[in-house]
């Protein structure tokens, strides 16, 4: 069993405009705990917003096919040629 904190996999994850919300929410915290003065949450919110980058961006995970996990084609129309 993997430990993670977020299952970047997830398919709430999967349309490209929430997870850049997400990010940039908690971006957004990340500087206003630096402009506030809290060292420590700046710290927690830094490593958080790298984690969050690095899991939506950089992992190397591709973003999934108009498929689902049950295999069943995306709704005709949707710019996907199957």
């Amino acid at each position: 069993m993997r430990w993670a904190l977020v299952d970047f996999g997830h398919p709430f994850y999967r349309p490209l405009t929430r997870r850049i919300i997400i990010f940039a929410l908690v971006l957004a915290w990340t500087v206003v705990e630096f402009f506030s003065g809290s060292t420590g949450w700046l710290l927690f919110f830094l490593v958080l917003s790298a984690y969050v980058g690095w899991g939506f961006f950089l992992s190397g995970q591709p973003d999934q096919a108009a498929e689902d996990q049950r295999g069943t084609p995306p709704p005709p129309g949707s710019g996907k040629d199957g």
